[in-house]
Order: structure tokens, then C-alpha cells, then sequence
């Protein structure tokens, strides 16, 4: 895990100047503004797929919620959820021990599934010292990287960090949010942006390798996780631009990697209803849009057959 977190410190440059407040550093937290995706290619959020408010802290929405995530996912709510840039501060690299620390905090804060503060296991005290002896910039900012790597180099990179952090199940809790959120920034520094047909879930679907038989007790063994890598990195491939991301757009989609949880428990349910017999299953499928249908398609990939099958 070394070499992949310390990074190479020849490509490093500073970015942002001293903070004076909260307000100031979510100003120039991460870069500046840049957009070249056309609007009419736009596909729903994953959250209006799935009738799911735009992220917000104020979450869960309601108590028919809360108790989903208390059957699916075995949640155990904080009602603190602070500020992105509260969390993540200081010029780091993404594989940096110290900022993987800092995105495991934030996509834990307010729910923690295992009922386990956040932070690393303590088997990994090679991490938990670089990430303790870390002396932060007195600026705010994202690190980037000047050396001109190519788009597919640097997805790969990234989908190799994100696996690494999913395999090895390096924090006590939330390590899929974790490889998730440190995949969007890992991209984000080396310039390469997420489109619009990203989805948060998709990749977390992919990530997870939920039905591969080399998942072995929530880590991947080789062939599993060499099978996640392929289909991840073609997965970004078609929906990821050379740019420079906004801070409204990353700070968007690491509040939806914190709200996995949620996420994940209405598509558990609808999953779950959808184990009964044909008649009752026929008649779910029938309410559910073309957008959940996919949604459900991608956790269930056995569902994809016969009369349930998406044409």
C-alpha cells in the first residue's frame, strides 16, 4: 500500500492560499470552474432515479427511511454531518495516508453502519503513523499533478487506489465510500473530470463485486478484484473529460458517497420484494421506472433475463 499512497514527489504543486474561515476555504477548496459536458446529454441523478431529495445533510428524509437503513444496512445514525471542507483541509495527495484518513472521517460522519469510530484498523500501523506524524499547510487546497499523464493512465491509477482501499478493508468502517470518494479526487487532481453519466452507485456496484465468486468475506481475492478493475476502468473511461472540476461538483458527489447508505437500502428493498413469487414480482417491476429498473438491474444482475429483462 506504500507506494501507492506516498505518491511521487517530483509531480507535486500547491495550490490555495491561507484560510481565514470555513466560508473561505470552500471558496478555493478545490479548483476552479470548468465544464464542457452538453446539457441535453444530462442523465438523471441517481438520486432523482430514485425519488431521493438532492443531497442534503437533513438526511434521512423520514422515518420510513431511517428504518430502512436500520434493515439493510444495519446503520447507526450520528445526526452530525459536517462541512466537506471541515473535514478535508490541507494541501495532501489523494493516496496520501493523512487525506485517505480525512475521506474516511467525512463519508462516516453521521452513519456508521459497524457502530466503529472511524479511522484505520490497527493491523495497518505503517498508515495510521504517516497519517499521525502528517504536518498539515498552514493554505487549503487539492494538490495536483503537473506530470501529463494520460486520461486512461490516470483512470487506471485511480481505479487501482480505490481497489486497494476496497480489498484491503483498510478502515474500520466505510471503506467502499472511502475508495469511492478517494477515487473521484485522485481524478479530479490529475485533471481529469466525471461526467454527468457518472452515478455514484454504479461504480460503487462495480467496486464491490458483489456476486463474484472471488468476493470472500467483504475483501477480493485476485481474480475478483483483477475482474473489478477491468470492468471499473472501462466503466470510467466513457464518462470522464480532461478539465478541471468545480468545487460545487465534487463537493456534490462526495455528499452522495456519504448518502450511499441510503442509497443502498431503498435498492436492498426493492430487491428484497422482488425475491417473493412471480405474480408479486411482476407486479413490483410493473411500478418501477426505467431508471430504478436500472438501478435494481445493477445490484441484481440475475433479475437482466425473461420477462424482466431491460430492451
Amino acid at each position: 500500500m506504500q507506494s501507492l499512497l506516498l505518491g511521487d514527489s517530483n509531480s507535486k504543486k500547491i495550490l490555495g492560499c491561507a484560510a481565514e474561515s470555513a466560508r473561505d476555504r470552500s471558496s478555493r477548496l478545490l479548483f476552479s470552474v470548468y465544464s464542457a459536458i452538453n446539457s441535453k446529454r444530462m442523465a438523471a441523478s441517481l438520486l432523482d432515479i430514485l425519488r431521493i431529495t438532492a443531497p442534503t445533510k437533513a438526511w434521512p428524509h423520514s422515518t420510513e427511511e431511517v428504518e430502512l437503513l436500520s434493515r439493510h444496512y444495519g446503520a447507526q445514525m450520528t445526526g452530525i454531518f459536517p462541512e466537506f471542507e471541515d473535514i478535508v483541509f490541507g494541501v495532501l495527495p489523494t493516496n496520501h495516508p493523512a487525506r485517505l484518513l480525512q475521506l474516511n472521517q467525512f463519508v462516516t460522519s453521521g452513519l456508521t453502519p459497524a457502530g466503529e469510530i472511524n479511522g484505520y484498523q490497527p493491523v495497518f500501523r505503517q498508515e495510521i503513523k504517516a497519517a499521525t506524524n502528517t504536518s498539515f499547510t498552514t493554505g487549503t487546497g487539492l494538490y495536483t499533478n503537473n506530470s501529463k499523464q494520460s486520461i486512461r493512465t490516470v483512470i487506471d491509477t485511480a481505479s487501482t487506489l480505490a481497489l486497494d482501499i476496497r480489498t484491503n478493508q483498510y478502515f474500520k468502517d466505510g471503506n467502499h465510500r472511502t475508495c469511492l470518494l478517494a477515487l473521484v479526487l485522485f481524478l479530479a487532481e490529475h485533471g481529469v473530470v466525471l461526467t454527468s453519466s457518472f452515478h455514484v452507485y454504479r461504480a460503487y456496484t462495480i467496486a464491490s463485486a458483489r456476486f463474484h465468486p472471488g468476493n470472500e468475506s467483504n475483501t477480493l481475492n485476485a481474480a475478483a478484484r483483477a475482474d473489478a478493475h477491468r470492468r471499473l476502468v472501462r466503466y470510467l473511461r466513457h464518462r470522464t473529460i480532461q478539465g478541471v472540476a468545480t468545487s460545487k461538483h465534487l463537493e456534490t458527489l462526495a455528499e452522495t458517497v456519504r448518502q450511499l447508505p441510503i442509497i443502498v437500502s431503498h435498492v436492498e428493498e426493492v430487491g428484497a420484494r422482488l425475491q417473493k413469487r412471480w405474480e408479486h414480482k411482476s407486479h413490483i417491476w410493473s411500478t418501477l421506472n426505467w431508471g430504478q429498473k436500472v438501478v435494481v438491474k445493477w445490484t441484481f444482475p440475475e433479475l437482466n433475463e425473461g420477462r424482466m429483462k431491460l430492451r
